[in-house]
């Protein structure tokens, strides 16, 4: 019988967090659970086969720079679940939790971690189906954070309805923020928020329009935005054209546009 929730966690430079993370989710005999290699310079797919062989393990190679949208897309990809539990591998989760989540899964949910401190934002629990219905993360987006943003954006676009799980006994093992960075080629966690926060607001500003991008559109406007960053000062303006109507005498130019202000610092 195919088990009703998959956990599925990426791993690259971080064995280290998952030796101390992986046990608690093999503990539950009622959950799977997926480990994505995403070419881990540390072996960690070796090192859960031969300490975990219950766990799943997809592994890819020839992926220097960390696309974490690939990486939990490649596992969903390899999940049988009807339910997918994304977690970090920094991420302590309490041994009850597939068991307490069980009665939590309602079709047209999905959940998010409550409370949710900024280390629990990439925690999520979104049905099979739902997250087909999305393409699952968008991996147009580069550099560190902001797909679990996006990817919860958008189910609330299309109609599903944000619920919570409890994780008060959930626990994050801390680092410094250089390596959140080391895989990306962006450094600048900063920068890199401002980028992937603008794409995804354009990007599903055109998606609330009926305005649907397939993977190689988005990562053409994701270039076009890091284009517009790199300007000296950064971009001021941008202009998305997104609908092009024609009537008797007019051509009528639909045009989504942004102007971007420093927000002020405070002292």
């Amino acid at each position: 019988m195919a088990p009703r929730l998959t956990a599925i966690t990426t791993c690259k430079g971080r064995l280290e967090h998952l030796k101390l993370t992986l046990p608690a989710l093999m503990a539950s005999p009622e959950l799977e659970v997926v480990v994505v290699d995403y070419d881990c310079p540390d072996g960690v797919g070796d090192w859960v086969r031969a300490t975990w062989p219950k766990a799943k393990v997809v592994a890819v190679s020839d992926r220097p720079v960390f696309n974490r949208s690939e990486a939990k897309n490649l596992g969903a990809a390899a999940a049988s679940g009807d339910w997918f539990f994304f977690i970090d591998a920094d991420i302590r989760v309490s041994e009850t939790f597939a068991q307490g989540v069980q009665a939590l899964l309602q079709p047209g949910d999905f959940l998010l971690a409550d409370p949710r401190p900024g280390d629990l934002w990439g925690a999520l629990v979104v049905s099979r189906t739902d997250f087909a219905a999305l393409d699952g993360y968008d991996e147009a987006m580069a550099g560190y954070g902001s797909e679990d943003v996006d990817i919860i954006s958008r189910l609330l676009i299309a109609g599903v309805r944000e619920a919570s799980f409890p994780s008060l006994n959930f626990g994050v093992i801390p680092h410094d923020a250089a390596l959140r960075t080391r895989f990306h080629d962006l450094t600048d966690i900063e920068l890199s928020a401002s980028i992937n926060g603008f794409y995804r607001t354009a990007k599903n500003d055109l998606l609330r329009q009926g305005v649907t991008i397939d993977l190689e559109g988005r990562r053409k406007l994701y270039a076009e935005v890091v284009r517009a960053f790199a300007t000296p000062g950064g971009p001021k303006s941008f202009q998305l054209g997104f609908r092009q109507t024609f009537i008797p005498g007019l051509t009528v130019d639909a045009i989504l546009r942004y102007d971007l202000k420093p927000t002020p610092k405070s002292k």
